[in-house]
């Protein structure tokens, strides 16, 4: 009997077909392999990302959790089942008003409230101008150009007064000073808006006696606020019908508008900042991004005032310059304190990412980009 040789044509393609799927399945199992090590080894989180997009949509989704936002929220719906008790009688409706109003529009996540600031900020300023009642020429246009003048130390180290006055619009941040012989060559002598957070506003308001001394630059320049807690409406209302005289004179004349942030701004603002703190985290630590809340405290984490008055800068103006943010071992925290130490509640060198992508990739940046805000950013300056 003779023996069976493999020469056969057909034994021989039975053989390479063999080979050819071992090879292919080598090879898919590589692919997964190295597929989850480059997952692993991503702590910025890559897995999450789509081809040609720097945003991660794992922790896009990890920065709409807002438990500091959810507390807030909840203690202003007490405040309204208690009638707004610590309100003054003469004060309370307004202020309860102002309230329901703003839980109102808490629960919806919007970032196309950029294209409304314009509206909902530079609108209520211009009628009190004068500017904005009769559908004139500057009705619903933006500012040509602002200024957001911060409150570090650094500001110092540069004497930026004349080209800071030289915008449309100085905004400065919790009524720090400016305009005096001390500082005016520093931070500038004009202030077209004061930003405060309601905390500030808080502290100058004495609402039994119907009192705002919270006017830093005078009564004619307007206060844009946001709401730390729920219960200072009531010190809101008082700063927003308080006249120009405190005697209560037959000339007293209204003093400018007190203007509360849209919670939809506020939101913003949180989840583009707990974004950067995830991401910063995550490629610090080499940890994943959901342990970024065992080391914050994540019901006090918050934006600073000076992202926010940035952000809603950038809403109402068609360039915008940035002065007096960052920080040096040389300087103090805040030009006019001796404060050195940093706040815990903010993530400041997370903002301070946020910042250069705006100056120099605003695509890159969840939530205010254009294609998810349906916003173009104007040009933003950092002058350091």
């Amino acid at each position: 009997m003779k023996r069976r040789h493999w020469s056969h044509p057909s034994c021989g393609l039975l053989l390479l077909v063999t080979v050819f799927c071992l090879l292919l399945v080598f090879r898919c199992s590589q692919l997964r392999h190295s597929g989850d090590g480059a997952a692993a080894a991503a702590p910025d989180g890559g897995a999450g990302r789509n081809d040609g997009d720097d945003v991660d949509e794992r922790l896009v989704e990890l920065a709409a959790v807002d438990p500091a936002a959810m507390a807030v929220l909840q203690a202003a719906k007490r405040l309204l089942e208690g009638n707004l008790a610590r309100a003054p009688e003469r004060h309370r409706d307004v202020a309860l008003r102002g309230l329901r109003e703003w839980v109102g529009k808490q629960e919806r996540f919007d970032p196309g409230v950029m294209s409304e600031l314009v509206e909902l900020i530079k609108r209520p300023i211009d009628r009190y101008n004068g500017d904005g009642g009769g559908g004139g020429e500057g009705e619903g246009r933006r500012y040509a150009s602002c200024a957001v003048v911060g409150n570090s130390g650094i500001l110092l180290a540069a004497e930026h007064g004349e080209l800071i006055d030289g915008h449309e619009l100085v905004v400065r941040l919790n009524n720090a000073p400016a305009g005096d012989g001390r500082y005016a060559r520093h931070v500038g002598a004009r202030t077209g808006l004061a930003f405060l957070n309601s905390n500030v506003l808080s502290q100058c308001a004495v609402p039994r006696r119907g009192a705002c001394f919270c006017r830093a630059y005078g009564e004619g320049v307007p206060i844009l606020t946001y709401m730390c807690n729920a219960a200072h409406f009531v010190e809101h209302t008082v700063c927003n019908n308080a006249s120009s005289s405190s005697s209560g004179a037959a000339d007293a004349t209204a003093a400018a508008p007190v203007i509360v942030t849209d919670p939809r701004l506020d939101a913003l603002c949180a989840r583009i900042v707990k974004y950067y703190s995830l991401r910063r985290f995550a490629r610090e630590t080499g940890r994943p991004a959901e342990e970024w809340a065992r080391r914050h405290e994540e019901g006090m984490f918050h934006y600073s005032s000076g992202m926010q008055a940035v952000v809603a800068a950038a809403g109402v103006c068609d360039r915008v310059s940035v002065f007096g943010f960052g920080k040096d071992a040389s300087a103090r925290h805040h030009y006019h304190t001796l404060q050195r130490r940093e706040l815990d509640l903010h993530d400041y060198e997370a903002e301070y990412e946020f910042y250069r992508d705006l100056e120099s990739r605003p695509e890159a940046i969840p939530f205010l980009r254009q294609r998810d805000s349906g916003f173009r950013l104007p040009p933003v300056s950092f002058y350091r």
